[in-house]
């Protein structure tokens, strides 16, 4: 079973480096995913400090040989994450620098006012992805203007974060751009090969955006276009910003690649996606309405879709199931 902790990794060696095998949570500590990971962010961005100082918890994690405590009781522990201290401990621990996802907002000017509001939260949804991961400084906002600042901060007021916000394009070293109707196809090989994945700051809700990705891959001099197939074809793979982002976090970390995009697609990309393969195998009647066996039905789902949605596929379709 594939692991995805990649940053609290470094954490958790350095602790055990600078002799710290526990560390006392605060109170208030939240984490959806990896407690080192979670840690190894907010240390990182500078949120909490680590800290000499007699605690008392309950085990909630051990990590690489470091126990994570929770504050109530238990086991005793010399070492605090807090927010304040005298004595702060520096432990060196560096992210790597690479790979960094890079949004590009070159065309934000083309957007609606609703589609600027709607690209900020998946930008926003995107530095979640990356904090799984690594952290704020493998996340770059490109050629991002005043206004977007503003939707920013409207949006996520008082966020601490340290992601890379440029008016320009930095320096790249070996880049290439995620575009749905890339040239060549991106692979495992691809994910791990490239150190910038660029993804177009494109959100076409409210018109329609013809071959936006190719425009702003010329516009920044990028000429490698990749686009993301499941088991050849585009349909239900995902196209927010943030589930781009975390196929390719996924894959870069050892994942296979369509694992990784089943593991990210919403509803809506499983039910489109079987939809498709049910229309592969589905006959005709004398009637005009589709048939489908129930044996096909259950190759058609390999997706492994629960069986609520494959229902609604069936139904969108108006499908008869022969026994």
């Amino acid at each position: 079973m594939l692991v995805f902790v990649v940053l609290g990794n470094y954490l958790t060696s350095a602790l055990r480096e600078a002799g710290i095998d526990c560390l006392c949570l605060p109170r208030h500590f939240k984490c959806r995913g990896d407690i080192a990971q979670c840690a190894a962010v907010w240390t990182l961005v500078g949120r909490y400090k680590i800290c000499p100082g007699e605690c008392s918890g309950v085990p909630v994690a051990e990590i690489d040989g470091v126990v994570f405590l929770r504050r109530g009781g238990g086991r005793t522990c010399g070492w605090e994450l807090g927010r304040r201290c005298e004595n702060q401990v520096e432990v060196q621990f560096k992210p790597p620098a690479r790979p960094i996802i890079v949004v590009d907002l070159s065309l934000w000017e083309e957007h609606t006012r609703g589609e600027k509001h709607e690209l900020v939260e998946q930008i926003l949804a995107t530095l979640g992805a990356v904090r799984r991961f690594l952290w704020d400084g493998n996340l770059w906002i490109t050629n991002a203007p005043g206004e977007f600042i503003e939707l920013l901060n409207l949006h996520a007021r008082g966020l601490v974060h340290k992601m890379g916000v440029f008016d320009k394009m930095p320096q790249l070293e070996n880049p290439v751009v995620l575009d749905p109707e890339g040239p060549c196809l991106f692979t495992e090989e691809v994910a791990r090969c490239y150190s910038e994945f660029i993804i177009g700051g494109i959100v076409d809700k409210e018109r329609t955006a013809k071959s936006a990705t190719a425009r702003l891959a010329e516009l920044i001099g990028v000429s490698k276009r990749c686009r993301i197939e499941l088991r050849g074809s585009r349909v239900g793979v995902p196209d927010r910003i943030n589930k781009i982002a975390e196929i390719v976090l996924r894959t870069w970390a050892g994942e296979p690649l369509e694992k990784a995009i089943l593991a990210t697609q919403a509803k809506r990309d499983r039910v489109y996606r079987l939809m498709w393969e049910i229309q592969k195998r589905a006959g005709r009647s004398q009637g005009g309405y589709l048939t489908l066996s129930r044996k096909a039905l259950e190759e058609a789902n390999w997706l492994g879709a629960p069986w609520e949605e494959v229902e609604l596929a069936l139904r969108k379709l108006r499908v008869k199931i022969l026994d």
